[in-house]
């Protein structure tokens, strides 16, 4: 027996507690808040069509994921939906302890042939990549109108946000939509065994696969936005259509570049909520505590949920 194979229920119990006690720990320290007591009674009953709306969105999410990761190893490995599905929903659940959830695609790797686990997992960064492209393009623009909106003679030009929107577009997906050729010319450098197997394993994707992986992304990226502003809704904040986009991408942009762990984003993301959703509302507790619903819709319940998938696991 392999010394992973041996530990492997240690290391896993471990997760689980660990992400369990983390949970707990936040929900007191919600509970404790005067703040999250004063969101509370100020919501209407007349309203929460808007929160059943933005947990409907949840299972859309998974299937958006889960179909994307299901197609970036379809290479490597062929898992039915179902296998595919308990593979993400374990992968919450190990990435919900970690910097930046980096250990959400060791967590669904589990669920693949030992042999597969690396390159999978290598795989699933390039949907995170194509993640990351989708809400730095939407919310790099969308920042610039919220500056526009500041009075910032620079960013008030609409033509010009939209010159540089175009060009940003353009670059970005040039280059991601390149990723197989640039891997195949960086491989030949020969700059050491890891890294040009890990370019070998990325130049084996077509641009037409990561169009498809890229367009997956933009979907869960709606998913997102929808999900955050019906909240927003329900906690009675009355903002506009345009208002909703500018701030909601504003706010996914910093949230992704700030480094951060899955069990405490529930204050970041309220902090942000409020600085960005709040240049167009004074209502500073109901921002941040939709911020708080949303991160327990996307992060909380997906993480309970994949722990009983993950307690099942082996290797």
């Amino acid at each position: 027996m392999s010394a992973w194979k041996k530990y492997y229920p240690v290391i896993k119990w471990l997760i689980l507690i660990l992400s369990y006690g983390f949970l707990a720990y936040k929900i007191y320290e919600f509970i404790q808040s005067p703040s999250s007591a004063s969101g509370w009674s100020d919501l209407s009953w007349r309203k929460w069509g808007w929160l059943l709306l933005a947990v409907a969105f949840m299972p859309i999410n998974f299937l958006i994921e889960t179909t994307k990761w299901r197609y970036l190893i379809s290479s490597l490995e062929h898992l039915s939906f179902r296998k595919a599905l308990r593979s993400v929903m374990s992968g919450y659940a190990t990435g919900f302890f970690t910097p930046n959830r980096v250990g959400e695609y060791p967590g669904r790797a589990v669920y693949l042939q030992s042999n597969n686990r690396w390159q999978a997992i290598t795989f699933g960064m390039v949907g995170t990549l194509a993640q990351t492209i989708i809400i730095s393009l939407f919310g790099l623009f969308s920042f610039m109108l919220l500056m526009g909106h500041q009075q910032m003679p620079f960013l008030a030009n609409k033509t010009l946000l939209m010159a540089i929107f175009i060009a940003e577009m353009t670059i970005a997906f040039s280059i991601y939509l390149s990723l197989p050729k640039l891997s195949h010319f960086f491989s030949r450098w020969n700059i050491s065994v890891k890294v040009n197997t890990l370019l070998k394993w990325l130049s084996t994707f077509r641009s037409k696969q990561l169009a498809y992986v890229l367009l997956l992304a933009f979907g869960r990226y709606l998913v997102f936005c929808l999900q955050l502003y019906c909240m927003l809704r329900f906690c009675s904040i009355g903002i506009n259509l345009w208002q909703g986009v500018v701030s909601i991408s504003t706010f996914y942009l910093f949230l992704t570049f700030t480094p951060s762990i899955a069990f405490s984003e529930a204050a970041i993301r309220g902090s942000y909520a409020v600085i960005f959703v709040g240049m167009f509302s004074d209502n500073s507790v109901g921002i941040a505590l939709a911020g708080v619903l949303v991160w327990f819709v996307n992060a909380v319940i997906p993480m309970i949920i994949g722990s009983v998938f993950f307690s099942k696991t082996k290797v």
